[in-house]
Protein backbone atom coordinates (compact mmCIF):
# COMPACT_ATOMS: atom_id res chain seq x y z
CA UNK A 1 0.00 0.00 0.00
CA UNK A 2 1.17 3.71 -0.93
CA UNK A 3 0.23 5.43 2.57
CA UNK A 4 0.84 8.98 2.47
CA UNK A 5 -2.05 10.63 4.98
CA UNK A 6 -2.40 10.09 8.76
CA UNK A 7 -4.28 11.47 11.32
CA UNK A 8 -2.95 12.76 14.83
CA UNK A 9 -5.89 13.09 17.67
CA UNK A 10 -5.15 16.34 20.12
CA UNK A 11 -8.51 17.38 21.11
CA UNK A 12 -8.58 15.50 24.72
CA UNK A 13 -8.29 17.85 28.30
CA UNK A 14 -5.63 16.05 29.66
CA UNK A 15 -7.38 15.77 33.28
CA UNK A 16 -4.50 13.66 34.06
CA UNK A 17 -2.19 16.58 34.08
CA UNK A 18 -4.38 19.47 35.42
CA UNK A 19 -4.10 22.16 36.46
CA UNK A 20 -1.45 22.92 33.65
CA UNK A 21 -3.24 21.40 31.12
CA UNK A 22 -6.01 23.97 31.81
CA UNK A 23 -3.62 26.14 29.36
CA UNK A 24 -1.14 24.10 27.97
CA UNK A 25 -2.43 20.74 26.41
CA UNK A 26 -0.64 17.52 27.19
CA UNK A 27 0.49 17.02 23.61
CA UNK A 28 1.97 20.57 23.51
CA UNK A 29 4.49 20.00 26.93
CA UNK A 30 8.04 19.45 26.27
CA UNK A 31 10.22 16.84 25.98
CA UNK A 32 14.08 18.11 26.21
CA UNK A 33 12.98 21.32 23.75
CA UNK A 34 10.23 19.83 21.33
CA UNK A 35 6.70 19.00 22.51
CA UNK A 36 5.24 15.51 22.53
CA UNK A 37 3.52 16.03 19.58
CA UNK A 38 6.78 17.01 17.16
CA UNK A 39 8.49 13.93 18.13
CA UNK A 40 5.32 11.95 16.40
CA UNK A 41 5.10 13.74 13.21
CA UNK A 42 8.84 13.18 12.53
CA UNK A 43 8.60 9.94 13.07
CA UNK A 44 5.52 9.85 10.13
CA UNK A 45 7.96 12.25 8.13
CA UNK A 46 10.38 9.42 8.13
CA UNK A 47 7.97 6.74 7.18
CA UNK A 48 6.89 9.08 3.78
CA UNK A 49 4.13 10.62 5.28
CA UNK A 50 3.26 13.88 3.56
CA UNK A 51 -0.10 14.93 4.52
CA UNK A 52 -0.86 14.97 8.48
CA UNK A 53 -4.62 15.81 10.09
CA UNK A 54 -4.79 17.85 13.55
CA UNK A 55 -8.11 17.22 15.43
CA UNK A 56 -8.01 19.84 17.60
CA UNK A 57 -10.55 21.18 19.81
CA UNK A 58 -12.36 24.47 18.94
CA UNK A 59 -10.73 26.44 21.99
CA UNK A 60 -7.12 25.38 21.85
CA UNK A 61 -5.06 26.42 18.51
CA UNK A 62 -1.45 25.53 20.36
CA UNK A 63 -0.51 22.94 18.21
CA UNK A 64 -1.93 24.67 14.72
CA UNK A 65 0.43 27.79 15.70
CA UNK A 66 3.50 25.61 16.15
CA UNK A 67 3.30 24.70 12.96
CA UNK A 68 2.48 27.79 10.84
CA UNK A 69 4.80 30.59 10.35
CA UNK A 70 5.25 33.04 12.90
CA UNK A 71 5.83 36.41 11.24
CA UNK A 72 6.34 38.36 14.63
CA UNK A 73 9.29 35.74 16.12
CA UNK A 74 10.81 35.50 13.12
CA UNK A 75 11.35 39.56 12.97
CA UNK A 76 12.39 39.30 16.10
CA UNK A 77 15.30 36.85 16.02
CA UNK A 78 16.31 38.75 12.92
CA UNK A 79 16.72 42.06 14.84
CA UNK A 80 18.31 40.48 17.72
CA UNK A 81 20.97 38.71 15.35
CA UNK A 82 19.90 35.09 16.27
CA UNK A 83 19.24 34.10 12.95
CA UNK A 84 20.87 31.06 13.63
CA UNK A 85 18.12 29.74 16.25
CA UNK A 86 15.72 30.80 12.98
CA UNK A 87 17.01 28.77 10.97
CA UNK A 88 18.00 25.24 13.14
CA UNK A 89 14.75 25.79 15.22
CA UNK A 90 11.45 27.01 13.54
CA UNK A 91 11.96 28.30 10.25
CA UNK A 92 11.14 24.83 8.86
CA UNK A 93 8.45 23.49 11.28
CA UNK A 94 5.77 24.56 8.54
CA UNK A 95 6.89 23.15 5.73
CA UNK A 96 7.51 19.38 7.63
CA UNK A 97 4.59 18.19 5.90
CA UNK A 98 0.88 19.40 4.67
CA UNK A 99 -1.12 20.21 7.45
CA UNK A 100 -4.76 20.46 8.23
CA UNK A 101 -6.09 21.38 11.24
CA UNK A 102 -9.58 19.81 12.07
CA UNK A 103 -11.41 21.79 14.66
CA UNK A 104 -13.90 19.22 17.32
CA UNK A 105 -16.36 21.27 18.61
CA UNK A 106 -18.22 20.95 22.11
CA UNK A 107 -21.25 20.06 20.20
CA UNK A 108 -19.44 16.77 18.62
CA UNK A 109 -20.11 13.60 20.06
CA UNK A 110 -16.94 12.84 22.57
CA UNK A 111 -14.64 9.89 22.39
CA UNK A 112 -11.35 8.46 21.04
CA UNK A 113 -13.47 7.77 17.47
CA UNK A 114 -14.45 11.08 16.76
CA UNK A 115 -10.96 13.01 15.52
CA UNK A 116 -11.23 9.42 12.79
CA UNK A 117 -14.37 10.35 11.74
CA UNK A 118 -14.42 14.31 11.98
CA UNK A 119 -11.24 13.74 9.36
CA UNK A 120 -13.27 11.44 7.15
CA UNK A 121 -13.21 13.84 3.74
CA UNK A 122 -9.41 14.42 3.99
CA UNK A 123 -9.40 10.20 3.73
CA UNK A 124 -12.22 9.11 2.55
CA UNK A 125 -10.68 7.73 -0.72
CA UNK A 126 -7.40 6.78 0.57
CA UNK A 127 -6.26 3.06 0.55
CA UNK A 128 -5.18 3.24 4.31
CA UNK A 129 -4.16 5.79 6.56
CA UNK A 130 -2.25 5.76 9.69
CA UNK A 131 -4.17 7.09 13.09
CA UNK A 132 -2.29 8.12 16.12
CA UNK A 133 -2.71 9.98 19.39
CA UNK A 134 -0.24 13.13 20.17
CA UNK A 135 0.61 12.19 23.38
CA UNK A 136 2.57 9.29 22.97
CA UNK A 137 5.62 7.98 21.40
CA UNK A 138 7.42 5.33 19.90
CA UNK A 139 10.97 6.47 20.16
CA UNK A 140 13.65 4.73 19.13
CA UNK A 141 17.31 6.02 19.65
CA UNK A 142 18.70 4.89 16.38
CA UNK A 143 16.54 7.54 14.76
CA UNK A 144 14.46 4.57 12.66
CA UNK A 145 10.88 5.16 12.39
CA UNK A 146 8.15 3.25 14.06
CA UNK A 147 5.50 3.97 11.16
CA UNK A 148 7.42 2.69 8.54
CA UNK A 149 8.05 -0.58 10.66
CA UNK A 150 4.16 -0.48 10.85
CA UNK A 151 3.77 -0.30 6.99
CA UNK A 152 6.21 -3.14 6.26
CA UNK A 153 4.31 -5.21 8.75
CA UNK A 154 1.08 -4.33 6.47
CA UNK A 155 3.01 -5.01 3.19
CA UNK A 156 4.26 -8.15 4.24
CA UNK A 157 1.51 -9.51 5.94
CA UNK A 158 -0.59 -8.63 2.71
CA UNK A 159 -3.27 -7.18 4.99
CA UNK A 160 -5.22 -3.57 4.85
CA UNK A 161 -5.92 -3.07 9.02
CA UNK A 162 -3.41 -2.91 11.49
CA UNK A 163 -3.29 -2.38 14.80
CA UNK A 164 -0.16 -2.01 17.58
CA UNK A 165 0.42 -3.78 20.55
CA UNK A 166 2.70 -3.65 23.68
CA UNK A 167 3.20 -6.55 26.38
CA UNK A 168 2.43 -5.46 30.02
CA UNK A 169 2.81 -7.15 32.92
CA UNK A 170 0.00 -9.67 33.94
CA UNK A 171 -0.60 -7.72 37.08
CA UNK A 172 -1.48 -4.28 35.19
CA UNK A 173 -3.50 -5.87 32.05
CA UNK A 174 -6.80 -4.34 33.93
CA UNK A 175 -5.88 -1.16 32.86
CA UNK A 176 -5.67 -1.38 29.42
CA UNK A 177 -7.70 -2.67 26.29
CA UNK A 178 -6.09 -5.98 25.81
CA UNK A 179 -6.30 -8.00 22.30
CA UNK A 180 -7.76 -11.85 22.03
CA UNK A 181 -5.78 -12.85 18.75
CA UNK A 182 -5.95 -15.45 16.41
CA UNK A 183 -3.02 -16.78 14.50
CA UNK A 184 -2.70 -18.02 10.89
CA UNK A 185 0.58 -19.12 9.02
CA UNK A 186 2.40 -17.95 11.91
CA UNK A 187 0.92 -14.04 11.50
CA UNK A 188 -1.09 -12.48 14.42
CA UNK A 189 -4.28 -11.08 13.54
CA UNK A 190 -6.93 -9.29 16.23
CA UNK A 191 -10.10 -10.99 17.37
CA UNK A 192 -11.32 -8.16 19.36
CA UNK A 193 -10.26 -6.18 21.92
CA UNK A 194 -11.27 -6.74 25.49
CA UNK A 195 -11.44 -3.51 27.43
CA UNK A 196 -10.34 -3.31 30.98
CA UNK A 197 -10.28 -7.43 31.62
CA UNK A 198 -11.02 -8.14 35.77
CA UNK A 199 -8.04 -8.89 37.13
CA UNK A 200 -6.90 -13.02 35.45
CA UNK A 201 -9.31 -12.93 32.67
CA UNK A 202 -7.37 -11.12 30.01
CA UNK A 203 -6.84 -13.03 26.88
CA UNK A 204 -3.17 -12.06 26.41
CA UNK A 205 -0.81 -9.71 27.94
CA UNK A 206 -0.94 -7.42 25.15
CA UNK A 207 -1.98 -3.81 25.66
CA UNK A 208 -3.48 -1.57 22.83
CA UNK A 209 -1.80 1.93 22.66
CA UNK A 210 -4.12 3.48 19.66
CA UNK A 211 -2.03 2.98 16.69
CA UNK A 212 -3.60 2.21 13.62
CA UNK A 213 -3.41 1.70 10.06
CA UNK A 214 -7.04 1.39 8.87
CA UNK A 215 -9.03 1.77 5.79
CA UNK A 216 -11.83 3.82 4.90
CA UNK A 217 -13.88 0.69 6.05
CA UNK A 218 -13.60 2.14 9.40
CA UNK A 219 -16.24 5.36 8.61
CA UNK A 220 -18.78 3.11 7.95
CA UNK A 221 -18.34 1.10 10.87
CA UNK A 222 -18.14 4.63 13.61
CA UNK A 223 -21.28 6.31 11.89
CA UNK A 224 -23.68 3.13 12.63
CA UNK A 225 -21.79 2.43 16.35
CA UNK A 226 -23.00 2.57 19.37
CA UNK A 227 -22.05 4.89 21.85
CA UNK A 228 -20.26 3.20 25.22
CA UNK A 229 -23.45 2.00 27.67
CA UNK A 230 -21.55 3.27 30.52
CA UNK A 231 -19.51 6.86 29.44
CA UNK A 232 -21.85 7.77 26.08
CA UNK A 233 -18.67 7.98 24.10
CA UNK A 234 -17.60 6.42 20.92
CA UNK A 235 -14.37 4.38 21.58
CA UNK A 236 -11.78 3.34 18.31
CA UNK A 237 -11.21 0.49 20.72
CA UNK A 238 -14.74 -0.54 19.37
CA UNK A 239 -14.73 0.46 16.15
CA UNK A 240 -11.55 -1.64 15.31
CA UNK A 241 -13.23 -4.91 17.02
CA UNK A 242 -16.18 -3.99 14.73
CA UNK A 243 -13.87 -3.72 11.76
CA UNK A 244 -11.68 -7.32 12.59
CA UNK A 245 -15.12 -8.91 12.46
CA UNK A 246 -15.64 -8.21 8.52
CA UNK A 247 -11.84 -8.07 7.77
CA UNK A 248 -8.44 -8.78 8.96
CA UNK A 249 -6.16 -6.77 11.44
CA UNK A 250 -2.89 -8.18 11.63
CA UNK A 251 -1.46 -7.49 15.12
CA UNK A 252 2.13 -5.29 15.26
CA UNK A 253 4.54 -5.43 18.24
CA UNK A 254 6.70 -2.02 18.34
CA UNK A 255 10.75 -2.41 18.54
CA UNK A 256 10.97 1.05 19.57
CA UNK A 257 10.42 1.78 23.36
CA UNK A 258 6.68 3.36 24.44
CA UNK A 259 6.54 6.47 26.29
CA UNK A 260 3.39 7.62 27.31
CA UNK A 261 3.73 11.02 27.92
CA UNK A 262 0.10 11.32 28.62
CA UNK A 263 0.24 10.97 32.59
CA UNK A 264 2.95 13.12 34.62
CA UNK A 265 5.49 9.81 35.83
CA UNK A 266 5.52 8.62 31.96
CA UNK A 267 6.44 12.50 30.46
CA UNK A 268 9.23 12.85 32.72
CA UNK A 269 10.73 8.59 32.08
CA UNK A 270 10.25 10.19 28.43
CA UNK A 271 12.50 13.31 29.56
CA UNK A 272 14.99 11.15 30.91
CA UNK A 273 15.06 8.29 28.17
CA UNK A 274 15.08 10.69 25.35
CA UNK A 275 17.99 13.18 27.69
CA UNK A 276 20.27 9.85 27.76
CA UNK A 277 20.58 9.82 23.82
CA UNK A 278 21.69 13.77 23.83
CA UNK A 279 25.05 13.89 24.06
CA UNK A 280 25.35 17.58 25.42
CA UNK A 281 22.90 17.21 27.99
CA UNK A 282 23.09 13.54 29.92
CA UNK A 283 26.91 14.08 31.26
CA UNK A 284 25.62 17.01 32.92
CA UNK A 285 22.11 15.45 33.69
CA UNK A 286 23.91 12.21 34.89
CA UNK A 287 26.12 14.13 37.27
CA UNK A 288 23.18 16.02 38.86
CA UNK A 289 21.50 12.70 39.15
CA UNK A 290 24.44 11.25 40.88
CA UNK A 291 25.53 14.63 43.17
CA UNK A 292 21.94 14.62 44.35
CA UNK A 293 21.78 11.08 45.53
CA UNK A 294 18.85 10.02 42.45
Amino acid sequence: MNIKKAIIANAGFGTRFLPISKTIQKEMLPVIDRPVVDYVVDDLIKAGITEIIFVISEHNNQVLHYYQENPRLKNYLKKMGKEQLLYEKVENLHQKAQFHFVKQADSNQYGTAIPVQLAKKYLQNEEAFVVLMGDDILYNADGSSETTRMIEHLNQTGVNNLATFVKKPTEQLHAYGIAEIVEKNGIQYLKKLIEKPAPGTAPSNLANISKYILTPKIFEIIETQKPDSRSGELYITDSVTSLAEIQDVVVYEPQGTYLDCGNPLGWLQANLTIAKNDPEIWPKLKDFLEKNNF
